[in-house]
Parts: structure tokens; sequence; C-alpha cells
């Protein structure tokens, strides 16, 4: 039991580092570069010195010299783990926008993008429709990339993760808000192994994003650092469209190889070992509750 602590501290320690001190020290080394090459000076009040000052709070002359070194590093790190923490804030805001679920008064833009990505599937679908044989699955391919679904969203990310939802709902009439938590009593570990991994994933290109958003403000002080941060705006993009696709056909995936299971689980009899759209039906009137 020990060791398992153990590992576990080790693990937690390592995540600890990894997604908040060692960004933020990296974001405060770049305030600092900002801060110095915007014609700022550190500076401390005049005749202020530490050695006086601990010598005034009584710590003996042998102590100080440890206290000088550690106490700068302690307050390093920990004011860059409370960056880390304001970046992990700030990732749930970024991940409601790349998901398309945006603030009223952002209402006019996004109908607005939503109408081109709708305008674009719909050129799109027409010319799948159209296509013969051969050309037909390069036009499919096309279309795809633009949305497996009818675009509701201004985002591709929240469209992608949405598909997830339609097409289940379309194939076997469950509603994967009532059915997901019920269906995760029932899968195997390894299912939801691989479904948390790929949710870390996509919550990780989000905080990525959110790191992009401080940088973009560090420009106030420096201008450069605007830059800096649309590049790690464009990274956090890549990585959440990448990311939430592979989400969405874990979640996909663990509907399709389960769905039986639940269906046993909840004592609705299914034919030929798969879960048809009346079984959905069932399934789903029986979670909603009437609601």
């Amino acid at each position: 039991m020990s060791g398992f602590l153990d590992e576990l501290g080790k693990r937690l320690a390592e995540r600890w580092m990894s997604l908040l001190v060692l960004p933020g020290l990296l974001f405060l080394g770049a305030g600092a570069l900002g801060w110095v090459a915007s014609g700022h000076r550190w500076a401390l009040p005049a005749g202020w010195r530490p050695a006086s000052a601990l010598t005034d709070a009584g710590i003996p002359a042998s102590a100080q010299a440890g206290i000088l070194i550690v106490l700068p590093l302690v307050a390093l790190v920990l004011v860059s783990y409370g960056i880390g923490l304001i970046a992990q804030a700030l990732a749930g805001g970024v991940e409601r926008f790349g998901c398309g679920r945006w603030p009223g008064w952002l209402g006019r833009l996004s109908a607005g993008l939503t109408h081109w990505r709708l305008r674009r599937w719909t050129d799109a679908q027409n010319l799948v429709e159209q296509a013969g044989a051969p050309e037909r699955d390069r036009f499919v391919a096309a279309r795809n990339r633009i949305g497996l679904q009818r675009p509701r969203r201004p985002t591709w990310v929240g469209d992608r993760l949405a598909a997830a939802d339609a097409r289940i709902w379309q194939w076997y009439r469950l509603d994967l808000t009532s059915c997901w938590p019920r269906l995760w009593l029932v899968i195997p570990d390894s299912s939801r192994q691989a479904v948390q991994a790929g949710r870390e994933q996509f919550g990780a290109a989000m905080l990525v994003g959110a790191w992009a958003v401080l940088y973009a403000v560090l420009g106030v002080l420096w201008w450069p650092m605007v830059f800096v941060g649309i590049v790690i705006g464009l990274v956090a993009w890549r990585r959440a469209r990448t990311n939430a696709a592979v989400l969405a056909d874990l979640v996909e995936s663990t509907v399709d190889v389960h769905a039986v299971q639940l269906a046993a689980a909840l004592g609705v009899p299914v034919t030929d070992n798969r879960v048809t759209p009346s079984n959905g039906e069932q399934i789903t009137e029986r979670l909603r509750k009437g609601v």
C-alpha cells in the first residue's frame, strides 16, 4: 500500500510540475523579458537590503544565506503555480468557446460563422448527391472535413463533438445524455481508460489555448508577446481539432461496442446481439423517466 501511495505521489507531483509550475515559470520569464524590454527596471525601496531585514528579524547570520536562496525559489514556484491555476480556470472558458457555446453578445458573429459553415457543407453535400460512383468517395470526404452532420455551431470542434450525439440518436435512438452515465457503469476498465485519456488530451488542448490567451494579454507589456500568443493559439486549435475527433470517435465507439451490455443491464431484450432503434427508444424512454 505504501508503495502504491509513493508512486501516486510521484505521478501527482509530475503532473503538478508539468501542467502548472513549469508553464507558469516560462510565463513569468516571458513577463520579465517583456518588462525589461519595454524599458522598465526592477527597483527596491531605497536603503532596503534583504540581509538587513533578516538581521532585524532576529535571524542569525548562519541561516541567512540559506533563507536568501530558498525563499525566492519558493516564492517563484508559488507564483508560477498561481499563474497555472489561472490558466486552468481560463481553460474552461476556452473550452466553451471552442465548443461553440458563445455568450449572447457574440450572437451575431456566432450566427454568421454558423451560416457560413452551413453554406459550405450544403454546397459539398450537393456535390455528393450529383457525383457519380467513381468520384463520390472524394466528395464525401470533402464534405466530412467540413462536418459529419449539418453544422449548427460556429466552430468545427463543437459540431464534431455534437455529431457523435446526433449519429448515435439517428442509428440507435439512444439519447447520449441520458444513457452515458449508465453505460459508464457497465463498460470495462479498458474502455473507461481510453475515453478518459481522450478527454484528458482534449482538455490539455484547451489548456494550451488558455496559455495562448495569457500570452496575448502579456502583449500589453511587450507587443511581440501577441505573436507568441497567436502561435500558441494555432497549436491549440490544431490539437483541439485532432483531439475532439478522437474523443468523439471514442464515445461513439463505446456505444457501438457496449450498447448491448447497457440493454442487458436494463433488462431490454435485443435480437441478433444488436441494439435496434426500437430497443434504443425503450432504453431512452426508461432512462428519461418521463422527463
